[in-house]
């Protein structure tokens, strides 16, 4: 593996890289490549950490994922319960919920994409359904499965936006030049 001419040494900033370390295939400068521990690198010291590179599986982002919205969601029943019959706070709140529950899963799952992306929204958003759920049991004057409008609607608002706030962002639009624009 060749290096780039102004690649610098991963243990010292300061001095320009002149080859890689044989075993983690970072630059290394001259000294550390004439120290050469056990044929390593200051940062490595010669060993491979194998374990370093392996990837989660999707079973353990998802278990990342449902614990991450099940916190959400059990704290945000709490600060719900207390905006119940409070005018637009009791929607407002719902609206937290989900877009918190949502945003929560996703970034711990590692923000996976397609079909486990998609599992992971669905996951989110019954965490969503359950902490708002959580919100009305807690506040006491309703119960979790009214048909109330003062129900219906709050749990309609933090699916949505639970659903809507882990969509996947839009690509970037290329950018234009304003000069030949008159």
């Amino acid at each position: 593996m060749g290096i780039v001419p102004t690649a610098r040494c991963a243990a010292h900033p300061g001095r320009p890289a002149v080859d890689t370390c044989p075993v983690c295939e970072r630059p290394r400068c001259g000294a550390d490549a004439a120290a050469a521990r056990g044929g390593g690198c200051e940062v490595c010291h010669g060993v491979s950490d194998v374990r370093a590179h392996v990837p989660a599986t999707p079973l353990e982002l998802l278990v990342r994922g449902v614990l991450g919205a099940n916190l959400t969601a059990v704290l945000w029943g709490f600060v719900e319960s207390e905006y119940v019959q409070a005018g637009v706070f009791q929607y407002l709140a719902p609206l937290v919920l989900g877009a918190f529950t949502g945003g929560v899963a996703l970034a711990a799952a590692g923000q996976p994409r397609g079909t486990d992306g998609t599992r992971m929204r669905l996951v989110a958003v019954a965490y969503a359904l359950l902490g708002c759920a959580f919100g009305f049991v807690l506040e006491g004057t309703y119960g979790p499965f009214s048909t109330s409008r003062d129900v219906l609607l709050p749990y309609l608002l933090a699916a949505v936006a639970c659903w809507l706030w882990t969509l996947p962002p839009k690509a970037a639009r290329p950018a234009t030049s304003s000069a030949g624009q008159l």
